[in-house]
């Protein structure tokens, strides 16, 4: 695992330093030519500033509220349908096409039910996160072997112990690759959110540098 990390690490620098070389020959035009190191000093002139502190808390409290909502929402969902197979076969290509449904669009909606600010953003983040929680959450749960839960009522476990012993230890795999799936989408769904909805926090303040021809500091951030 050891080595596997250090070659991971050794691609990482290895890409950094030809980006740098890259950028310091000026080969990818004004824009795209700002070194490495250039963000790496702008990123910690705005961090000791203060400038990048109140932008970060936003997003951050965007991502986490998002995913705190969509993990309790997913995992409540997944497990819900676990118990009803019928149920389960009726609502699961409902579920699985909700990747494809374009959320952003639903933007002018969010802003009328919740207003500008916060919570628009945290609810398309909640909903970028939510189907890929509750669909690995379904299938944790399907995927449980019937001996194992078999054995655990002929040796008596009572439903606490089994969701204990057996359901939880069986389940979490599965549930974990849904969760930092449901991380991602959320980081991905708020930051993208605050370059259309914000006027403050880390997708607001790229857009901002963007449109201000400010490339080391969009970078930066």
């Amino acid at each position: 695992m050891n080595r596997v990390l250090a070659v991971r690490v050794a691609i990482l620098v290895t890409l950094v330093f030809v980006y740098e070389a890259v950028t310091r020959a000026k080969m990818l035009g004004p824009t795209l030519s700002v070194p490495p190191s250039a963000m790496v000093t702008d990123l910690d002139a705005a961090l000791m500033s203060g400038d990048l502190g109140p932008g970060l808390l936003r997003t951050a409290t965007e991502i986490f509220a998002s995913f705190g909502l969509a993990a309790l929402a997913g995992i409540v969902t997944g497990a819900l349908l676990s118990r009803s197979a019928f149920f389960a076969a009726v609502i699961e290509p409902t579920m699985i096409a909700y990747y494809a449904v374009p959320l952003f669009a639903l933007y002018p909606l969010l802003i009328v039910l919740f207003g500008a600010g916060l919570w628009p953003i945290v609810a398309l983040g909640t909903l970028n996160a939510y189907g890929a929680i509750a669909i690995n959450t379904l299938v944790a749960l399907r995927g449980i072997k019937r001996v194992y839960l078999a054995v655990g009522r002929t040796t008596g476990c009572s439903r606490a112990q089994m969701i204990r012993h057996i359901v939880v230890p069986a389940t979490v795999p599965q549930v974990f690759v849904g969760l930092k799936l449901g991380f991602v989408y959320a980081l991905i769904g708020c930051v993208a959110a605050e370059f259309i909805l914000a006027t403050a926090g880390l997708g607001y303040q790229v857009k901002f540098a963007y449109e201000n021809f400010a490339s080391q500091r969009m970078f930066a951030v």
